[in-house]
């Protein structure tokens, strides 16, 4: 009973604060509601019932893939007798004017305001770090208005230390060797959100200090050195499109200094992530600074 109550007082809230046309007045085709005197969304994340800036990857989204759900109001948005949510199509124009398709999961009436629509959407991978972009519907080949809606951005590198891996009077050190990108986070803790699915490791041969990219059985990811750069240089981050199929990708030599490119790819995620080496210890542990990027590829 809380939970709907919250539900519902959220709902209502966004709504007093929406620009909302009279069903009387409005256009025959879909519409989209907005803040007042603003083209900004009307929306909330579907779960925390907050507003944008959003992430696409959500650790506090409990569905399977942990990818943010985006709820739309909007009105003239009427289902037909044996329609469903396929009836519509949604779609997200970003600043590159790149068009990325959005799932559409869930369409519904709110209870008591039969003339008001909910939409709930899934944001793809490729609007990662996408930040400003341009929703839209589409009904019958009705299109809607085009509401703005702000993807967060990560916008200073971070840091994190790795241990090269090694096994030790039986202790196995994997946990402490990979980085997951998608969620930022290693360690024995962070395999409950990671699902033991990782984005790159160190060290993982003695005799070699590396970088590896191939972590499960379905992965396609990519590595590749960029050189001697710093954060503040001006470079273009490349495209390096995921192997075909699932395939090992050769290791890559940590440099201290130099600047790598991960395209992370596999039957759940496809991101791109930047990062630097600041410092390397020899058989020992690696210390780099990341930062998750906009896909190159929607250029």
């Amino acid at each position: 009973m809380k939970a709907l109550f919250t539900t519902c007082f959220a709902v209502i809230l966004i709504i007093s604060c929406a620009k909302w046309v009279s069903p009387q007045t409005s256009p025959p085709g879909p519409t989209l509601l907005t803040d007042q005197n603003s083209a900004q969304a009307a929306a909330l994340d579907s779960v925390t019932l907050v507003r944008d800036p959003l992430p696409v990857v959500n650790r506090n989204n409990f569905s399977d893939d942990r990818r943010t759900r985006l709820t739309l109001f909007g009105t003239n948005v009427e289902l037909m007798p044996g329609e469903d949510a396929s009836a519509i199509t949604a779609s997200a124009r970003d600043s590159r004017s790149g068009n990325h398709s959005l799932t559409v999961e869930f369409v519904g009436k709110i209870p008591t305001l039969d003339s008001l629509t909910q939409i709930v959407v899934r944001l793809p991978d490729t609007l990662a770090q996408a930040g400003e972009v341009w929703i839209s519907i589409v009904l019958r080949g009705q299109t809607s208005n085009e509401v703005l809606f702000n993807v967060e951005v990560q916008t200073e590198p971070r840091l994190v230390t790795l241990a090269a891996r090694r096994v030790t009077n039986g202790q196995d050190s994997f946990v402490d060797s990979v980085f997951s990108f998608e969620h930022g986070v290693n360690g024995a803790e962070a395999v409950p959100l990671t699902r033991n699915d990782w984005d790159i490791q160190f060290g993982n041969n003695p005799s070699l200090d590396a970088f590896t990219v191939t972590m499960v059985v379905d992965d396609r990811s990519r590595i590749q050195d960029m050189g001697a750069l710093n954060w503040g240089d001006a470079f273009q981050v490349p495209v390096i499109s995921a192997h075909p199929v699932p395939t090992t990708e050769p290791p890559v030599n940590a440099v201290v200094g130099h600047m790598y490119v991960v395209h992370t790819r596999d039957s759940n995620t496809d991101l791109y992530a930047l990062f630097r080496v600041e410092a390397l210890e020899p058989g020992k542990s690696v210390t780099i600074s990341w930062k998750s990027v906009q896909s190159p590829e929607s250029n």
